[in-house]
């Protein structure tokens, strides 16, 4: 069984989980700490595979205690549950956690959040992901803006104008954002020329999105040359996000579940980026596969003991970006084809990249019909093999 660590520094909220999630007795061993302090006391004496805490705390707040468990037990899940104004005041914990809930929060939710999370462990605890990480001279550490963007992500209030001066603080990032939200994929009837702009025409959710995957492809600028271009991979990315947002809108899923979907498919292969610049001759050997995903990943599992999604998402997972994102880029090769039947978000990143790519691996108009999608789909620009980079 799975234990899971509860901590807060208030009795009631602490008495309220245990009555909430009493029902979960037989599948989690769960516990209660009262404040930080008696958590680090707790996790000295026992091992944990969740810890769900507070973050405004006194004495050892929830920053404090995310940092110490990262360092004695860099393998337990990390999640906070705290209030709304302590997640926007806590920029510093956002990159120490993996997952962020705010209260009240319901047993269903918190349920299906550290299921989520320790599914994608298991994914990134293997041994070979775990030794290859180890040979990568230097992990990349995204750049602070990047971390104000997540802030975004998780606030609910963060206006056009706030979100809009957090891209223009970086000009490499504007200009990006500005060149694709002028693209002929979102046609704007006018020219957007600023990033708040961008902001009021597009919506919050699209340009942080955006902007966040223009902070990661762009630590890869000056390193190593990954024997591809990173250019290509990143315009492909960009129309396999945008494709499967517009899946998840035929499938009426939820605004979450869309916003999850475009982030996780601008990242689904950013895996290639960190692979090829560090070890770019032997990624050369991949890259003479590109065209073929199914070789494409043999061979990096011959080589590296992991393949691309993996790799993509232990990076993300350290970056504290949400399991629910970094989850879809895990599993964007492995998940069953038909769970786009039942609406799963890695599911519909893998079809939207089968369209882009086009080829033999794309699908059909009678698979589409199968599963009920339009075949106006398999006409998205970009489609007919435009993109060399797979």
């Amino acid at each position: 069984m799975k234990r899971v660590l509860f901590v807060d520094d208030e009795p009631r909220v602490l008495d309220g989980l245990k009555r909430m999630l009493h029902p979960l007795r037989q599948e989690w061993v769960m516990e209660f700490a009262h404040g930080g302090r008696e958590a680090l006391r707790r996790l000295s004496e026992a091992e944990y595979d969740v810890l769900v805490t507070d973050l405004r705390m006194p004495d050892i707040d929830g920053a404090m205690l995310l940092s110490e468990v990262i360092t004695r037990s860099p393998q337990t899940v990390r999640i906070v549950l705290s209030g709304e104004s302590d997640m926007g005041a806590s920029l510093r914990s956002f990159s120490l956690a993996h997952q962020y809930l705010v209260k009240p929060c319901d047993a269903h939710t918190i349920q299906a959040t550290v299921e989520k999370a320790l599914t994608l462990r298991s994914i990134l605890d293997a041994p070979a992901l775990i030794r290859l990480i180890g040979r990568v001279k230097c992990l990349p550490s995204p750049p602070p803006v990047y971390y104000q963007l997540m802030d975004a992500v998780r606030s609910e209030g963060v206006s056009a104008a706030e979100l809009g001066s957090i891209i223009a603080q970086d000009l490499g990032m504007t200009t990006k954002v500005l060149q694709l939200v002028n693209s002929p994929l979102f046609a704007p009837g006018r020219a957007i020329a600023s990033p708040e702009q961008a902001v009021i025409y597009l919506g919050i959710d699209t340009v942080r999105a955006l902007a966040i995957s223009e902070s990661v492809f762009a630590l890869f600028g000056a390193r190593n040359n990954p024997g591809f271009s990173a250019e290509e991979l990143r315009e492909h990315s960009f129309q396999v996000a945008t494709l499967a947002r517009k899946v998840a809108r035929e499938r009426r899923l939820a605004p979450q579940f869309q916003a999850d979907i475009f982030l996780g498919g601008l990242m689904h292969d950013i895996g290639k980026l960190l692979l090829g610049s560090s070890f770019p001759s032997e990624y050369r050997q991949v890259v003479k596969c590109f065209g073929d995903s199914q070789a494409i990943r043999d061979t990096e599992q011959e080589l590296f003991g992991a393949t691309h999604a993996e790799v993509g998402a232990y990076l993300l997972w350290l970056w504290g970006v949400p399991a629910s994102i970094a989850g879809i880029v895990a599993q964007h090769h492995f998940v069953d084809p038909d769970a786009i039947g039942a609406t799963e978000p890695a599911a519909i990143v893998q079809l939207a990249d089968r369209i882009v790519r086009g080829g033999e691996e794309a699908p059909d108009r009678q698979y589409l019909a199968k599963i009920g999608l339009p075949p106006s789909l398999l006409l998205f620009p970009g489609q007919a093999g435009l993109y060399i980079v797979r």
